[in-house]
């Protein structure tokens, strides 16, 4: 084999067969470290393949481990072929020193210079990674430091602990004081004969939540390729874990509430969103596109199109008959989005589609219509049409009853046109609550207060006036602020509030007196108040509420945060309050679309009507203010 070679690869078409569908293959020659990569071209049916090992790997390089991707040459069929840096180091570990390996890696399996080939390969990955031997997940080499050895060493037993509880992990998870986590991590460690460093079990755990921050996380496309796999390892250098094992101790590892202090809560969402697509596979038909689209947002993608492309696989809403959505790589970005929006809102039966949280400002997709969401712009607002991943809704409403929708669109497919009323129209609006960034809850409680103090102004909850439909307006407030609830849970959640509500009002006297300015001071007073309100306990367990700081209960908290997360609270002209898309602004109009499960905010632009995003209006969400007789034509633009 030759060491170099000047003349340059090219690809040859791939022709279609009556046998079916073909995919090319490499054979990887073996070689030291020190060697450049030589592979040789298969061509191959997919059907009746060549035992094969797929890689899935990032073609980016961010986060703790970087490398320059740059294109580095290699020799495929002993010509000059360049490929990214990411991808040559990924060959280079996995090749065998003695014997060749036949591998499917799609920077070099497929011509990324030919969109018709790309469309059509793209459209076949689904079932490339589903038939291969094994699925290779590269994390990427070990960092300096070699955290990833420790963190593989303990993924085999936290595995086998999730399945059967040995008593040192049952003390481990039990307990909800991270300082017991570090007084433990020896005895784990000794117990297991791993390599023991005087680490304590948060630097343990600290070495397994490292790698959850490796780029491969953050990829749109590793979502279809680990979930299709029928079997797949983690590689991370040159240790290896089987990916089953590690998924089973990722699930078993957040069970404890103390190690959240080491998650990010970016890091966390990609590896929950992962986990729950390999659960809703694995239970049973998986989920719709518009439901994947939304839980992997915040995944990444290097090119936009590919936000759509990587999960069309895994949907269970597309194919014949269905969604007619599919990878096409000649048509560019506007199309590809409003293509798959106009699709859904025809074909789903519904409106969730408007309820995906948008930010219009934002987008620099020229052109896109405001109803066809930008799927490259990540979104950490969750919409109140969302689904877990059974199906089941997160938020049960049904502001226009049982009436279905009637989607039109013009004939350039820029106006989507839908029957609705006008309801009321906004003029307050509290401050937007934007990303919890703070790594400590005592350290966000100044900017938490502020917002909450503002909150309370806007939408009135002090005062002794009864709300429209003659509530309480401080359990108006709550509701609110949880995006409602239903009457089973009614008092179980108000009693949790008015448990946060007497440290708000501690909290609220701290900034009577300016101390929010002086940070020392305010955490010490902080401190103090929470240990003699009586949520000690609450403050160990660190339930992360994005208005309180922290001190709420679980169930409180997590209703919370799923609802207020990019969202202000609104107060419209008849009085009602609601809480609205981080974009609203004073003088939008409030509406109630038929088929749609929650109210809308527009905003007028000249004859049409602008989406700005979703909301809960108190009192109106279950019909109560809808009259189809009331509806009329609304074009959005």
């Amino acid at each position: 084999m030759k060491n170099s070679c000047n003349e340059k690869f090219s690809y040859e078409r791939i022709s279609t067969t009556s046998n079916g569908p073909r995919i090319r293959l490499i054979e990887l020659f073996p070689g030291s470290s020190d060697q450049i990569i030589e592979c040789k071209m298969i061509l191959s049916f997919l059907e009746e393949p060549w035992a094969y090992e797929a890689l899935s790997y990032t073609w980016s390089s961010s986060g703790k481990i970087w490398i320059p991707n740059s294109p580095t040459p290699i020799i495929c069929d002993n010509k000059h072929l360049d490929i990214p840096k990411s991808l040559e180091t990924a060959l280079c570990h996995i090749r065998n020193p003695q014997e060749s390996r036949i591998i499917w890696a799609d920077a070099i399996c497929i011509n990324q210079q030919d969109d018709d080939e790309k469309t059509h390969q793209v459209r076949l990955m689904r079932d490339i990674y589903r038939r291969a031997r094994m699925v290779i997940i590269w994390l990427g080499p070990e960092s300096i430091s070699g955290p990833g050895e420790l963190a593989l060493d303990l993924v085999p037993y936290l595995a086998a602990a999730s399945k059967e509880p040995t008593p040192v992990v049952e003390q481990l998870h039990q307990s909800a004081d991270i300082r017991q986590l570090m007084q433990l991590g020896s005895q784990v460690l000794n117990s297991h004969g791993m390599p023991h460093h005087g680490n304590t079990g948060y630097t343990v755990y600290r070495a397994f939540f490292d790698l959850l921050e490796r780029p491969w996380f953050t990829r749109t496309w590793i979502v279809q390729e680990a979930v299709m796999a029928s079997q797949a390892v983690l590689l991370c250098g040159t240790k290896s874990v089987p990916w089953i094992d590690f998924l089973d101790a990722f699930a078993y590892s957040i069970k404890q509430p103390s190690l959240m202090n080491i998650l990010t809560p970016e890091t966390l969402a990609y590896a929950l969103g992962l986990l729950s697509a390999c659960r809703a596979v694995q239970r049973g038909p998986g989920q719709r596109l518009l439901d994947l689209l939304l839980q992997h947002r915040q995944c990444g993608a290097s090119d936009p199109r590919d936000k759509v492309f990587a999960l069309c696989g895994l949907a269970n809403d597309t194919g014949s008959n269905r969604l007619d959505v599919k990878p096409d790589y000649r048509r560019n970005k506007v199309e590809v989005y409003t293509d798959v929006a106009k699709s859904i809102l025809l074909r789903s039966g519904d409106l969730d589609l408007l309820s995906a949280p948008r930010h219009s400002t934002a987008s620099t997709v020229i052109d896109l219509p405001s109803w066809a969401p930008d799927w490259s712009l990540p979104q950490k607002q969750t919409s109140f049409s969302a689904r877990d991943i059974s199906g089941n809704r997160l938020f049960q409403f049904k502001a226009t009853r049982d009436t279905e929708a009637d989607p039109k669109f013009s004939v350039d497919d820029k106006l989507l046109s839908v029957k609705g009323m006008f309801i009321d129209q906004v003029i307050s609006v509290g401050s937007l609550h934007e990303t919890d960034t703070e790594s400590m809850f005592l350290t966000k409680i100044p900017k938490e207060q502020t917002i909450i103090n503002n909150w309370e102004r806007v939408s009135g909850a002090r005062s002794w006036a009864p709300y429209l439909n003659g509530e309480k307006m401080v359990d108006v407030f709550w509701q609110t602020l949880i995006g409602g609830c239903a009457p089973t849970e009614y008092n179980e959640l108000r009693d949790q509030f008015l448990d946060i509500n007497r440290t708000i009002k501690r909290f609220r006297m701290l900034h009577y007196m300016g101390l929010q300015n002086y940070r020392k001071t305010y955490l010490a007073a902080s401190w103090v108040m929470l240990a003699n309100s009586g949520m000690s306990d609450a403050f160990h367990m660190r339930f992360s509420s994005p208005l309180t700081g922290g001190y709420a209960t679980r169930i409180f908290a997590t209703r919370m945060a799923m609802a207020v997360t990019q969202r202000r609270i609104v107060k419209t002209r008849k009085g009602y309050v609601g809480l609205a898309a981080g974009d609203t602004a004073v003088d939008d109009s409030v509406a109630l679309v038929q088929g749609g499960q929650v109210p809308l905010v527009l905003r007028k632009v000249d004859y049409h009507w602008q989406l700005v995003g979703d909301t809960y209006v108190h009192g109106i969400m279950n019909g109560e203010a809808f009259d189809e007789n009331k509806c009329e034509m609304i074009w959005i633009v």
